[in-house]
């Protein structure tokens, strides 16, 4: 009998830090930091510039004095290169001390009650009669292909025993449900106190109330009159590090501020009725979940803080006909409103990683792989016959990246995304795991991924954890983050 696909084996995901398992081994082992000669190579640039300043430097000295630079002879010319190297140092230093940081000081995932466990015998529960026969039958076939597990959640619509069509009421239900189990548990793990949150910033592609579910939180948690807030919608799996984005750039606005996260999506106000195939697939897939992240600049804040965000870079191909309309929300022919997933999918995403990888490696790759990315680059850019005939390089970012928290969008894509990367069982152990347990938690997902890792506690202090996530539009966005303490 042939083996089963990685992707659809059983996976351990801890329920708290420090949970033991015998995959933890393995795990370690394939961890892989810089070598000494790989650190030697990295500092090079900086002692390569130092000492041209001090070539430089001396050169234009002696060149107008005729003295030896450290000659007694030539005080005003030691005064001055001394005075001209504290400038340029100054002007370093500065450049750093300017940076705008993002700290990660800490982070939630939804982890709900038993109640909210559905089987995959049984995802259409009580909405089973909405669908015909074949429908019914396709969607219980192809749940046993998505590497999702036996205790993923679904909202009160689908633990009811009659079909009841969503409302407003409902989905507020579900939204809340979700931010106040992650919310609540942030602002007792950070001792944080919601007046003093500057900012909240939410997303939810589906659901998109009046008030705002940035207001919603607000407004449970009593937040100040001053308190910032942003909602976004309709951004697809990608919008979690779309608010990342948003963060970064009002931290660097607003200083020593804090700023929460909230990340989910609505199931119960996206649910399709219908029996087009094609909408029917999230049926699959798409599960209750949601993540809450307190984001920092303050000083005080990086004694305590576990990541500190180094690289963020946001790639939309909206512009390509194919790439915006390959996850689309519609009526069917029946007026039944759902979204279809087309069958480029995964094509579509391959394109837009790679254009956002080829901006994120140059910022990121050793200079050993950095210089093997540039010559293949030139010799495509420069011979047919290689471009026509070649595989593409693929970095070695095993060095690079210590984590590593691919959207769990469906098994095919992580599948797909390991297998071009080169990268291990383990690299991709962490997205498994959260597909198996949570299913696709659509923008959440990277944070349940992160969530395994935390939990495992195989990083040490300067590692590098990257996340990558993709969604309709289409959109792929990459976020590094170094870990801290």
């Amino acid at each position: 009998m042939a083996e089963k696909p990685a992707s659809l084996h059983e996976y351990w995901y801890p329920t708290h830090a420090g949970e033991q398992n015998p995959a933890l081994d393995s795990l370690k082992k394939s961890v892989k930091r810089q070598k000494p000669l790989t650190r030697f190579i990295q500092a090079i640039p900086m002692a390569l510039l130092l000492f041209a300043m001090y070539a430089w430097v001396t050169f234009v000295l002696t060149f107008f004095t005729g003295e030896e630079l450290f000659s007694s002879e030539n005080t005003i010319g030691f005064v001055l290169a001394l005075s001209t190297a504290v400038v340029i140092l100054g002007g370093v230093i500065y450049k750093y001390a300017v940076t705008h940081h993002v700290y990660l000081v800490d982070f939630t995932v939804a982890e709900l009650p038993e109640e909210y466990e559905v089987p995959n015998s049984n995802i259409q529960g009580p909405l089973t009669p909405a669908f015909k026969p074949e429908s019914v039958e396709f969607v219980e076939k192809l749940a046993k292909r998505t590497g999702l597990g036996e205790h993923t959640y679904f909202p009160k619509v689908f633990h009811q025993k009659e079909l009841i069509r969503p409302t407003m009421e409902l989905s507020r239900e579900e939204a809340m449900l979700v931010a106040t189990n992650t919310c609540d548990k942030l602002f007792e793990q950070t001792k944080i106190s919601p007046k003093d949150v500057d900012c909240v910033i939410t997303n939810c592609s589906l659901f998109c109330p009046t008030p705002s579910m940035s207001a919603m939180i607000m407004n449970h948690y009593k937040m100040r009159d001053t308190c910032k807030n942003f909602s976004l919608g309709g951004m697809g799996c990608s919008a979690g590090l779309i608010s990342i984005d948003l963060a970064k750039d009002f931290l660097a606005s607003h200083s020593n501020s804090n700023v929460l996260v909230f990340s989910t999506e609505n199931i119960t106000h996206s649910l399709y009725y219908g029996n087009e195939r094609s909408r029917l697939l999230p049926y699959t897939l798409f599960r209750l979940g949601g993540a809450a992240i307190l984001l920092s600049n303050k000083s005080s804040m990086k004694r305590k803080a576990l990541y500190e965000l180094t690289n963020l870079v946001r790639v939309n191909r909206s512009s390509d006909d194919e790439s915006y309309n390959v996850v689309f929300q519609s009526e069917d022919e029946c007026g039944e409103k759902g979204i279809a997933l087309g069958r480029q999918l995964v094509t579509c995403v391959s394109k837009a990683l790679a254009k956002n990888l080829s901006i994120l490696f140059p910022q990121v790759l050793t200079y050993k792989e950095l210089l093997k990315y540039g010559i293949d680059y030139i010799k495509r850019m420069t011979n047919a016959e290689y471009r026509k005939n070649a595989k593409p390089y693929i970095p070695d970012v095993s060095e690079t990246f210590q984590g590593y928290c691919i959207h769990a969008g469906g098994r095919g894509v992580i599948d797909g995304i390991q297998k071009n990367f080169g990268l291990s069982d383990e690299d991709c152990l962490a997205s498994r795991a959260s597909l198996y347990r949570f299913g696709n938690t659509s923008s959440a997902s990277i944070w349940y991924e992160l969530m395994f890792i935390e939990r495992c506690k195989y990083l040490m202090r300067g590692d590098n954890v990257l996340q990558l996530a993709f969604g309709s539009g289409l959109k792929v966005n990459s976020a590094v983050w170094q870990k801290l303490n």
